[in-house]
């Protein structure tokens, strides 16, 4: 067994903050990457064209690796502590950040998407973690 997991069902509290903590990492991994590619095209008008080809690679991959880490972070969390908000936010975080990605609407929308995605995802685990803590406490 893990550190921190139960022999039940629900993970033990420190694998579930373990995997809060990885996917607040990747939404913050994401946001930063969001954030300084178009300070990256302005500061280098000649890689422009090579850095906006690998855009939607990298959006694509960093949902790849979110999706799973969040949705069992946040399932696990809320089933541990009842709190549904951090649940619903990372779900419309998440599915704002597939929306991006796959251009439904335009492409042009894709960072900001990812961005307000992202943020959602972010709040998400901060409440998850927020919300464990708090459980915690009220059980002792």
């Amino acid at each position: 067994m893990l550190d921190g997991e139960s022999s039940g069902a629900v993970p033990g509290p420190t694998q579930r903050r373990r995997y809060d903590r990885v996917a607040i990492g990747l939404s913050i991994a994401c946001l930063v990457h969001c954030l300084a590619l178009p300070v990256a095209l302005l500061l280098a008008p000649t890689l422009g064209p090579l850095m906006l080809g690998t855009e939607s690679p990298v959006h694509w991959l960093l949902l790849g690796l979110a999706l799973p880490v969040s949705v069992y972070a946040l399932w696990h969390g809320y089933r541990a502590h009842g709190q549904l908000l951090g649940l619903w936010l990372g779900a419309l975080g998440l599915l704002i950040m597939l929306v991006a990605v796959s251009h439904i609407f335009d492409r042009s929308l894709e960072t900001v998407l990812t961005v307000i995605g992202v943020s959602l995802l972010l709040v998400a685990h901060l409440s998850n973690l927020r919300n464990e803590s708090a459980h915690r406490a009220s059980a002792h």
